[in-house]
């Protein structure tokens, strides 16, 4: 089966606000797509629609031509989530053993390897409750990864990730697009955006703002030096940015003043 997701008109109401409002994308094997945005653009409230966490106010998802509310879609999707909810009573291998009796698969092989590359192994038989942040984000990313899913969704993957487990996670979404996977990653980190991920997309007030790869974006917006610089300009937020330095200049000048000579 050739995979697809495809995400028509998305919108998601929380009373009168509108968190996300006429999105519309589709996810290609083979890639790693980007969701970029400001806090409270919609990045989170997207993936969790696609992911089938919450239900959408308007639009549709569709895995493989079903809808994602649909039992069989999810199996074909593996999430990890910024938040970190795991039962911190559990332990490490415990929680994986979870996950494979809900799945109805013995994954236990994959979950292993996975676990040795990521530095792990000796943490699985401890509770929970005394990982650091960056284990528990590698146990994460276990689970999400173990049963080899075809849409792998990360939201802030890389956040609480030494250097060399970040290192680990760039491959691992390389090689899972190689394989001809298709990874959604929502994160604020412009330059791993742009480094690792073949197209993007921006939000901004819940709306797309723009969308393309990060070299096509460059180049629509007059050759800017940066995705970062598009990103700022897609969410009108260069237009702040020198009132903020001058404000900061005339913060840290009265800092200066008020502290008085030593």
């Amino acid at each position: 089966m050739h995979f697809t997701c495809r995400v028509e008109e998305l919108g998601k109401d929380y009373g009168t606000v509108q968190a996300v409002r006429d999105i519309s994308f589709e996810l290609v094997p083979g890639e790693v797509f980007g969701l970029l945005g400001p806090n409270g653009s919609g990045k989170t409230t997207t993936l969790h629609i696609l992911t089938g966490l919450l239900d959408a106010s308007r639009g549709s998802v569709e895995v493989n031509g079903i809808p994602i509310g649909h039992k069989e879609s999810r199996q074909w999707i593996g999430f990890a989530p910024d938040d970190l909810p795991l039962p911190l009573s559990l332990t490490g291998t415990e929680y994986l053993d979870l996950h494979h009796r809900l799945r109805k698969r013995d994954d236990g092989d994959v979950a292993a390897r996975l676990a040795d590359v990521l530095g792990l192994t000796t943490a699985l038989e401890r509770s929970i409750i005394g990982y650091s942040h960056g284990m528990k984000r590698k146990l994460q990313l276990i689970a999400a990864v173990m049963h080899s899913p075809e849409l792998l969704v990360l939201d802030e993957p890389f956040r609480g990730l030494d250097p060399e487990a970040a290192a680990v996670l760039r491959d691992l979404l390389a090689m899972f697009a190689g394989a001809g996977g298709s990874a959604l990653i929502a994160t604020h980190d412009m330059l791993r955006a742009e480094r690792d991920c073949d197209r993007v997309m921006i939000l901004h007030n819940g709306q797309q703002a723009a969308l393309g790869s990060p070299s096509g974006l460059r180049e629509a917006y007059g050759g800017l030096a940066s995705l970062e610089a598009v990103f700022l300009q897609a969410t009108n937020l260069d237009e702040f940015q020198a009132e903020r330095r001058e404000q900061l200049q005339a913060a840290l000048r009265v800092g200066r003043l008020e502290e008085g000579p030593q």
